[in-house]
């Protein structure tokens, strides 16, 4: 389906803004590094907080750039330890485009066109929507500010940048990150054969504003932009989408 992603933008473009962000504090400042032999608890201390998540559920304004070109819009974001789903609302509060993305399938359906597609939930599925391709269980954990660790057994050190670097074993995505004062991930870099990097802010108090992936070869970037969160376990229906009858969902795959 050629056409998707294009026309899938311009049902994104139509979306209206759904209030201001407010304004956020200073963020912490990133460190230049970390002592070598703090790594390895880093590393267990964000595993640790990553099996303590259950879910999100939060009020977002969607920004996507590609190659020069900008779209912007507002919905709704929920999310769970393995699947994601949004909602780009109308002015009236209605959905225009609802994407669910999990480990079976990823379905994108535009109410403005009337349009749905499904593909297997692969890097550039996803990037078929948000432009960025990056498999949808490594975006879940960027989204809410934790970082995608690498396999076990896979070797980590502090570069002369002051980035944790993880070298892993079996074709697993290289990754750098850099962090804050406080270990929350500032920045981080997954190269696989292309480079996809993730920015995050955060509030003093270590409250995840915003996060920004991109792939700077495709000239593409998608911000996210939290208005409001509630840490919630949301049931595996709620990922479903239902399109209206007369409506076939392509496959793409």
């Amino acid at each position: 389906m050629p056409g998707a992603p294009r026309r899938l933008a311009g049902a994104l473009a139509a979306l209206a803004l759904a209030g201001c962000a407010a304004t956020p504090e200073a963020p912490p400042a990133v460190i230049g590094g970390i002592p070598a032999d703090e790594v390895g608890q880093l590393l267990r201390r964000w595993e640790a907080e990553w099996r303590e998540f259950r879910g999100l559920r939060a009020a977002v304004d969607l920004r996507l750039l590609r190659r020069g070109r900008g779209h912007r819009g507002a919905g709704v974001l929920l999310i769970s330890p393995t699947q994601l789903r949004f909602e780009g609302l109308t002015p009236l509060g209605l959905p225009a485009l609802v994407v669910s993305a999990g480990p079976d399938r990823v379905t994108v359906f535009s109410a403005a066109e009337g349009r749905a597609w499904a593909a297997r939930p692969t890097a550039e599925a996803m990037g078929r929507w948000l432009g960025v391709p990056v498999p949808p269980d490594t975006l879940i954990r960027l989204l809410v500010g934790h970082v995608p660790l690498p396999p076990a057994g896979a070797r980590a050190q502090v570069a002369a940048d002051g980035a944790i670097e993880v070298a892993p074993e079996g074709g697993a995505p290289r990754q750098r990150v850099w962090v804050t004062e406080r270990g929350w991930p500032a920045r981080i870099q997954l190269e696989n054969g292309e480079i996809l990097t993730a920015a995050f802010e955060w509030t003093v108090g270590g409250v995840l504003q915003s996060v920004t992936v991109s792939a700077p070869r495709r000239a593409v970037e998608a911000h996210v932009r939290y208005h409001s969160a509630e840490h919630i376990a949301p049931p595996s229906e709620a990922f479903e989408i239902v399109v209206p009858p007369g409506v076939a969902i392509q496959q793409l795959d």
